[in-house]
């Protein structure tokens, strides 16, 4: 019974909704919630020469691809979903977001990291 109950919670989880168990009628109770993503780097991360048009990227969301700032399917078993996108113009470079809570998805809006740097201490 417990590991019915175990498969169902990570069913659930993974929809972005948990279990409590209600202490009052020991009944469980369905909550969302939002999934918060790992951090790998404060600060934008630069891509050199960008490809335009013909190539379709896929920005990390959940923060634990190991080819940052770009999908490696690590998402897989959780909520995340990597972002798709082409380019419509030529550009130098790109900065995407490194701390994925911007709010400019992919890029990085420049102050999200900023503020997670001050609440962490870091410079």
């Amino acid at each position: 019974m417990k590991r019915c109950f175990t498969v169902q919670l990570k069913d659930l989880e993974q929809t972005g909704k948990v279990i409590h168990l209600n202490k009052q009628n020991n009944k469980p109770d369905v909550e969302q919630f939002t999934p918060i993503p790992t951090s790998p780097v404060l600060g934008p991360i630069k891509i050199e020469d960008p490809k335009v048009s013909n190539k379709t990227y896929r920005w990390c969301s959940c923060g634990l691809s190991q080819k940052q700032p770009l999908c490696d399917g690590s998402h897989q078993g959780t909520s995340f979903k990597p972002y798709r996108f082409t380019l419509e113009q030529e550009t130098d470079s790109l900065e995407l977001c490194g701390c994925k809570l911007t709010k400019s998805v992919p890029f990085c809006d420049g102050q999200t990291c900023v503020n997670l740097r001050k609440q962490s201490g870091q410079p």
